[in-house]
This record gives C-alpha cells, sequence and structure tokens, in this order.
C-alpha cells in the first residue's frame, strides 16, 4: 500500500478576537450615540372636514334641556385651538370667548356652560391649528372629557383643521 504524504495544513490563522472586541465596540458607540427624532414633531394630524357630530337635519332626541327644535349647527359649541410658533397652545377660544391656557380654567368654564340650562351645547367642534403638538392638543381634550362627565353629558367631540383665513 502506497500512503500518500501528508500535506502540510497550516494555513493563515485569523485572529477572531480582536475583530469581535471591534465588532461590539462599533455596536457599543453607535448605540450609545443614537438618538431618535422626536415623534411629536413628526405628528401629522389628518383631521376630518369640519362638521357637526349629528348632520344639521337629523332629528334630535328628546333630551331634558335640549331643545328638539334647533339645528345641531346651534347646538355646537365651537372652540378654537391656535398654536405659537413652537407648536405650544398660545389661545383657546370658547364659542366667542378666550379663556385661559390653564386645562383647570379651560374645564371650570365649560363645566358652567355645560351645566347653564339656557345654553342647548350637546356637542362640541374643535378647530385646530395644524402647527399644534400633540400632548397640547390632549390636555384640552382631557379638560372637555372631564367637563363632560362632570356636568353628567355624553362627550362628543368633532375636530377640524384651523383654515388659513381663520388663523389670524
Amino acid at each position: 500500500m502506497s500512503r500518500k504524504p501528508k500535506r502540510n495544513s497550516e494555513g493563515v490563522e485569523v485572529p477572531i478576537t480582536p475583530m469581535l472586541d471591534m465588532a461590539f465596540q462599533l455596536l457599543t458607540f453607535f448605540v450609545l450615540t443614537y438618538k431618535p427624532v422626536p415623534t411629536e414633531g413628526q405628528f401629522l394630524m389628518n383631521l376630518l372636514p369640519a362638521q357637526p357630530v349629528t348632520a344639521m337635519s337629523a332629528e334630535t332626541p328628546d333630551q331634558g334641556n335640549v331643545s328638539s327644535d334647533l339645528p345641531a349647527s346651534l347646538r355646537t359649541l365651537p372652540t378654537v385651538l391656535k398654536a405659537d410658533q413652537t407648536g405650544a397652545l398660545a389661545q383657546i377660544k370658547v364659542g366667542e370667548n378666550e379663556v385661559a391656557n390653564d386645562p383647570t380654567v379651560l374645564e371650570n368654564e365649560l363645566l358652567k356652560l355645560f351645566q347653564d340650562p339656557d345654553l342647548p351645547f350637546d356637542q362640541t367642534l374643535i378647530k385646530v391649528d395644524s402647527n399644534l403638538r400633540y400632548s397640547e392638543l390632549m390636555k384640552v381634550i382631557n379638560a372637555f372629557s372631564n367637563a363632560f362627565v362632570r356636568a353628567k353629558k355624553d362627550p362628543k367631540l368633532s375636530f377640524a383643521e384651523l383654515g388659513v383665513d381663520e388663523g389670524a
């Protein structure tokens, strides 16, 4: 029998430990220096067109203090939220009255409106400035929700984007 001579199996030896160290150092560097973009700045509000919750021609259910002969536009409380350049809430206008930017003050003003038997408001249309930050809008929605609950009414909120001509 003939034997094959053994080949010299010495090949190039690649040191894997330093490569792994470098890979983990790079990974650590990118993880520690990554700064995510704030989602608030990228939030795009696609709001429905401005319209009351109840159709103008719809029959109204018989409720205690809400007159059934009033159209939906008169039963809708218009609210305008304007933002400043930074996206913070600059002005709240409920009906024709300007309200302080404090959510507690807004909630108390809304409670007065909802509990007044001479005012037939049973729904709200909130027109929002397109530059308003989402967190600011949520503060206003919470104030409305709390006022509806305290007045023992069903919350009916509609949203619309504030028009360019209304922003002035």
